[in-house]
């Protein structure tokens, strides 16, 4: 066990989440990259470059996350996304922007995997694994509390200066390095420790990949995931556009007339900081929400709640703000109950491959539903096809909950004297 207490690693925990991703840049880095010259098509296609960088690199990060620990993963990728954040400041072409943005996703894959394993083991040394969902809860939540005031401090930086938002980020990522190299080791991968785990080598990885996402208990959620990540978060990448229109529609007028540089650039730092700031109370929430739903309840219910609300959106175009907060508050919601049924699914050797093998499944999931939402975003509007992915996953989920139950009724979390890896293994026998 850590020679720290419980409470110092959570605390440590929670500074590194509040430094990891401020969000400065976030509600600006669109117009940043169209003032340096490049055009819709050039940032697309480094959007899908990101993709496959993803796709590439989430199972070798995982890997290297499992080998070298997971703690000193999260400082290379807390290094990797320092490198992003600077380059910002000397990138004037597709080129740069290119390393900025490929830089950015590598980093974020060594992350990916290894924080939630980390988080998961640590727990489990000292025997409150059951508290994963709030406690990854709450530390998403802080990072959302601490991102919200960055969008809103990194528009008005903007409006003064366009480089300002990337030299505040800059500062964070050095901070986010010193508090992820302060978090414990893992027992397996502390050296003054008596505890001794195996380590997976070459060989292993693609076997423990394979048993584990086809085994009973994942084989379908898997699936599932992927739905919700293709045709749910996919949505993420239309906010501007649909918001843009929103705003010339509604608002524009009135900020036009404020007397401040920009305001039309405030007002989405401040939709984007309110954005966070209902994540960061749903995240904190989510073990409420878990304990009072069940996990099967909670994983049928708010994606396809979220669902509806592109749907509408569709015909009614008053609902398009109530299905931004929906996408975000939702998301929040899901994803600390998502991973805490993932982690309980899979044993400790391996988990942060696994984990990322997932993150790259999601990845590869989406990619039709990006390119698909594009051509019908062309063809009709960004909202449509938005409302258009929104019934996709509706009709996907019903065929899946009726004939494949991605959470069987049965379903209960282990108990905190049972393990993983004994869990999974009870499950596929």
């Amino acid at each position: 066990m850590s020679r720290l207490s419980k409470s110092q690693v959570i605390r440590r925990y929670y500074l590194y989440r509040a430094t990891a991703r401020p969000g400065f840049h976030y509600p600006v880095y669109t117009f940043f990259l169209l003032f340096n010259g490049l055009s819709y098509t050039q940032i697309g296609l480094i959007a899908s470059i990101q993709s496959i960088v993803v796709v590439t690199s989430e199972i070798p990060t995982g890997y290297v996350g499992d080998r070298i620990g997971r703690r000193n993963s999260l400082a290379v990728g807390a290094a990797i996304m320092l490198v992003s954040n600077a380059s910002y400041l000397v990138a004037t072409d597709f080129v740069g922007f290119t390393f900025t943005f490929v830089t950015l996703s590598f980093g974020g894959t060594f992350i990916s995997g290894s924080g939630s394993a980390w988080l998961y083991d640590t727990l489990q040394e000292h025997d409150i694994e059951d508290e994963f969902t709030r406690i990854s809860g709450r530390g998403r939540a802080i990072g959302l509390y601490v991102g919200a005031a960055g969008c809103v401090i990194g528009a008005a930086l903007y409006t003064v200066n366009r480089f300002y938002p990337f030299v505040a980020g800059i500062v964070t990522a050095a901070l986010a390095i010193v508090f992820v190299l302060r978090l414990p080791q893992n027992e397996a991968y502390d050296d003054e420790s008596d505890h001794e785990q195996e380590r997976m080598s070459v060989a292993d990885a693609i076997p423990v990949i394979r048993d584990q996402v086809t085994g009973p208990r994942l084989r379908w959620f898997v699936v599932y995931i992927s739905l919700i990540s293709g045709a749910i978060w996919t949505m993420d990448m239309w906010i501007q556009p649909i918001a843009r229109d929103a705003i010339e529609a509604t608002f524009l007028p009135t900020l036009e007339s404020l007397p401040m540089p920009r305001p039309e650039i405030l007002f989405i730092g401040l939709l984007y900081g309110a954005f966070r700031l209902l994540s960061a109370v749903t995240s904190d929430y989510a073990s409420d929400i878990e304990e009072l739903l069940g996990v099967r309840k909670a994983v049928m219910l708010i994606p396809a709640s979220i669902a509806v609300t592109y749907v509408l959106a569709g015909f009614l175009p008053w609902v398009v703000f109530p299905m931004f907060f929906a996408l975000k508050g939702g998301g929040s919601l899901l994803g600390p109950i998502q991973n805490r049924y993932l982690n309980d699914n899979v044993a400790s050797v391996g988990r942060a491959t696994l984990l990322s093998s997932v993150a790259m499944l999601r990845q590869v999931a989406g990619i039709p539903f990006r390119v698909g939402s594009g051509v019908l975003a062309d063809m009709f509007s960004a909202v449509e096809a938005v409302a258009i992915l929104g019934g996709l996953f509706l009709v996907g989920a019903t065929l899946l909950w009726v004939f494949r139950p991605p959470v069987t009724a049965d379903y209960e979390p282990p108990s905190e004297t049972a393990s993983p890896g004994a869990e999974s293994s009870a499950a596929e026998d």
